[in-house]
């Protein structure tokens, strides 16, 4: 069984099967002919986002199985959602240091 190619360098360099097709015209990093000379190109975004998450940034933590358990467990039975348990939690944290509640 030969070894898959990594998914990094499939975007570098095409695979021997797409080398003998003829090649698609890829769009350049150039900036267009209607671009005013000296403008970058525009970058393109690489997955859409949830309106509900703009602006904001993520933050990880990693827990025991246990305790992800309760957590998920008392939202279950909260009918509410993990993020805005943990959003509850950070406010708390941040309440005890005499900062504002801004999660």
């Amino acid at each position: 069984m030969t070894k898959r190619p990594s998914l990094f360098s499939a975007k570098t360099a095409p695979a021997a099967s797409e080398a003998d097709e003829t090649p698609a015209a890829e769009p350049s990093a150039a900036p267009s002919p209607a671009a005013p000379p000296g403008a970058e190109p525009t970058p393109r975004a690489a997955y859409p986002k949830a309106t509900t998450r703009a602006g904001k940034r993520v933050v990880t933590a990693y827990v025991s199985p246990e305790a992800f358990r309760q957590l998920k467990r008392i939202a279950a039975d909260e009918d509410a959602q993990v993020q805005d348990l943990l959003t509850e939690g950070l406010n708390a944290v941040f309440a005890a240091r005499g900062l504002s509640r801004i999660a």
